[in-house]
């Protein structure tokens, strides 16, 4: 080969090599964008970082707490650009135990002037002492990112809701209140969907587990995701609130069946610092493209 068709060959390996680091440094910025966006949330709803102020949460639990965190949430909706809305509720179970508590939500509008929602849902208090990372900080976190990334699309045929529910560790009285609006106000809600324990990984899989209503939705999420994806066959407390009230439903976990969860959850080592926030973000673009694909 002669000297001039060396200087060919190596000037085209390093084009080669430049465009392929390029691409991976634009890859790995982009995953570190989401990273830092959602540690930002995670770590002022737990408590690792102030959240107003140099006022730290230590649970979501006390009606103090609650309020702070809800005033953020309502806060940090406005700041991407949503006109979000506070549902308050004061209310009485049938034994006579008092519930009182706010439910955030915001609408991301159709472009195309339908009715119909698909509603994202994840409960922002935790049990009492624990910062709740895992449980369900993250799922708070994704929201955000879901929301942010869904307002980017320049169609939408349906319309989506984020709402973060209030009380889900005292009877689930926030999502029980705002289901029943939903249906009182006759919403003509497409499926419901809700977040939570993402952010515990402990064998680096990146599974997630699926509990559902409708095998359409079921599949759907299967065909977005690229790693293993397990089938809960119990039926949680929650989905059985949207069921009962008509509502199609689906519930996205981290890997629970084969005890790939959070030991933490509950207690007061459920920190920030116990979050996969890479797999965080994977679940997070799950959710989002099975979101972009409903808007179709």
């Amino acid at each position: 080969m002669k000297m001039c068709d060396y200087k060919k060959v190596l000037l085209l390996l390093l084009i080669l090599l430049f465009q392929f680091s390029f691409s991976q440094e634009g890859g790995t910025k982009y995953e570190a964008d989401i990273i830092n966006f959602q540690k930002e949330v995670v770590a002022k709803l737990t408590g690792h970082k102030p959240i107003k102020g140099k006022k730290k949460l230590t649970s979501r639990a006390s009606s103090s707490e609650r309020k702070i965190t809800a005033d953020f949430l309502f806060n940090s909706l406005k700041d991407i650009g949503l006109s979000p809305k506070r549902h308050s509720y004061d209310a009485q179970d049938s034994k006579g135990k008092q519930y009182s508590g706010v439910n955030v939500y915001a609408e991301i509008e159709a472009t195309n002037g339908s009715d119909e929602y698909v509603i994202l849902t994840a409960h922002y208090d935790t049990a009492k002492g624990s910062p709740g990372a895992v449980h369900n900080a993250t799922g708070v976190a994704l929201m955000y990112y879901v929301a942010n990334k869904l307002m980017g699309l320049s169609e939408r045929n349906r319309n989506f809701m984020i709402v973060f529910f209030d009380q889900q560790e005292a009877n689930m009285a926030g999502c029980k209140i705002f289901s029943s609006k939903l249906k009182k106000d006759e919403t003509k809600v497409h499926s419901m969907h809700r977040v939570d324990y993402i952010g515990w990984d402990n064998d680096e899989d990146r599974a997630i587990e699926l509990l559902t209503s409708n095998i359409g939705l079921e599949s759907l999420y299967r065909s977005e995701a690229t790693r293993p994806v397990f089938k809960r066959l119990v039926a949680t407390p929650e989905s059985r609130v949207f069921s009962n009230l008509g509502f199609e439903t689906i519930t996205i976990t981290a890997e629970l069946k084969n005890g790939d969860n959070s030991p933490y959850a509950h207690q007061t080592a459920d920190k920030y610092t116990t979050v996969n926030f890479l797999y965080l973000v994977y679940v997070s673009e799950v959710v989002f493209k099975v979101m972009r694909s409903l808007s179709y």
